[in-house]
């Protein structure tokens, strides 16, 4: 570590030791005299080592990305939140879209409307159900990047040979599950008992226009719409390869990749792997398209991460800099075709290039356009732990999706779920 930045550590010798060792090890830093320094927080793994090439870009600022293991990176980011401003706290931080409401509502970030209104920055560039994640009170407090979806997954060569066409509804998805079911393989689908499961749900009833809860917020997980996505998840299971029971989302995609399954629903974050021939049978053959519900909506359950400028930053100008640059079309494309992640950016789907490393991309964005998230409530662990119980019983047993969501509503009537 240079001088300067031993110095920096010396003067904020308690603030590092609050920060737990935001400075020990998993950082990468660009340090320049005449320039800001940026102290950039991000989840460790192959996509930080990515983001901290391509920092090494970055020429208003210098750079040191602190790449903090997920079960660590929370907390080291609200310890950073309540620290003095100048003491060795984070810049800019990387965030989970479900984290960012407990950060506004604590002010811990920095509204950057006006910094994107200098820059000239057009938002309607970014996937509409993202950026909506990114908006709270009216005011924009990041950027989104880094999305995940679930899609579908097949091997064009099966569906030729079968005369079949690609399902454009949850009722044609359940009529191809069925053919092949009928044939001795089917459709692959995470129906472990554990949040996979939960997401494909989440996704069937946002597909269909519902949600957890009704227009007075009040529990809704027994409507007409919330049934129907049960009962379609349990057809699907019904006609699922044998045994997608004990599969979570690694599996699914290994099944799809491997032709144990000619069909799947897979995470996107997993597909590039289908075009990796040491890992892969379907190189050739592997095609994708959106997970659309009854109604013809394909909507997703959004998952993303927010460039976002922390409020007690020394150089917020230059944090917003930051922010805007990474979620900029260049270096989005940048990371994208270096490891075909998903950006929130709606044409980079569009761009032939992108295409050619990440066809997956189009179905992606079509349901991330069209999707929501998982409410920021306090209590909304239970009812995903509840699901997830719910979802297990209606996949593994003979019991009416009807009846168990009839019977998981009744259980969390005492749950409040009003913040």
């Amino acid at each position: 570590m240079r001088n300067s930045v031993r110095k920096v550590m010396c003067m904020a010798m308690v603030a590092c030791l609050a920060l737990g060792g935001v400075f020990a090890g998993g950082k990468t830093e660009t340090s320049d005299p005449g320039k800001p320094n940026l102290l950039v927080s991000v989840w460790a793994g192959p996509h930080a080592d990515l983001q901290k090439e391509v920092s090494s870009t970055f020429t208003k600022s210098a750079v040191t990305i602190d790449d903090v293991d997920y079960g660590s990176l929370k907390q080291k980011q609200l310890t950073s939140f309540q620290s003095v401003s100048g003491s060795g706290n984070y810049d800019v931080v990387w965030v989970n879209s479900q984290w960012m409401k407990e950060y506004t509502d604590a002010g811990y970030l920095l509204p950057i409307d006006g910094y994107l209104k200098a820059a000239g920055i057009d938002t309607s560039i970014y996937a509409k159900g993202l950026f909506d994640g990114c908006v709270f009170n009216g005011q924009t407090y990041g950027l989104p990047t880094f999305a995940q979806t679930m899609i579908i997954a097949y091997d064009s060569e099966a569906f030729e040979k079968a005369g079949l066409a690609v399902p454009k509804n949850a009722d044609e998805l359940i009529a191809v599950a069925k053919y092949f079911k009928e044939r001795g393989t089917g459709i692959a689908l995470p129906a472990k008992q554990g949040t996979a499961a939960v997401t494909l749900f989440s996704q069937l009833l946002f597909s269909d226009g519902g949600y957890y809860f009704d227009g007075n917020g009040k529990l809704d997980i027994a409507s007409d719409k919330a049934v129907q996505a049960a009962a379609i998840y349990d057809e699907l299971v019904k006609y699922s390869v044998e045994g997608t029971l004990a599969w979570h989302h690694d599996e699914v995609a290994e099944a799809v990749r491997m032709k144990d399954a000619p069909i799947g629903l897979i995470m996107s974050g997993l597909a590039n792997q289908n075009a990796d021939p040491e890992k892969s049978l379907i190189v050739d053959t592997a095609k994708y398209a959106p997970l659309v519900g009854r109604s013809g909506i394909a909507a997703a359950t959004n998952s993303f991460w927010v460039w976002a400028v922390a409020k007690n930053s020394a150089n917020a100008q230059a944090a917003a800099d930051y922010v805007m640059w990474m979620t900029s079309y260049d270096v989005e494309k940048k990371q994208t075709l270096a490891d075909q992640q998903v950006s929130a950016i709606n044409e980079l789907s569009k761009d032939p290039e992108i295409l050619a490393k990440a066809p997956f991309l189009p179905a992606v964005m079509q349901q991330l356009a069209a999707g929501k998230i998982d409410p920021p409530l306090a209590n909304f662990g239970k009812l995903k732990a509840a699901l997830v119980v719910s979802l297990s019983e209606i996949a593994s047993s003979d019991s009416a999706p009807a009846d168990v969501m009839k019977r998981l509503q009744a259980d969390l009537q005492g749950v409040d779920f009003s913040k």
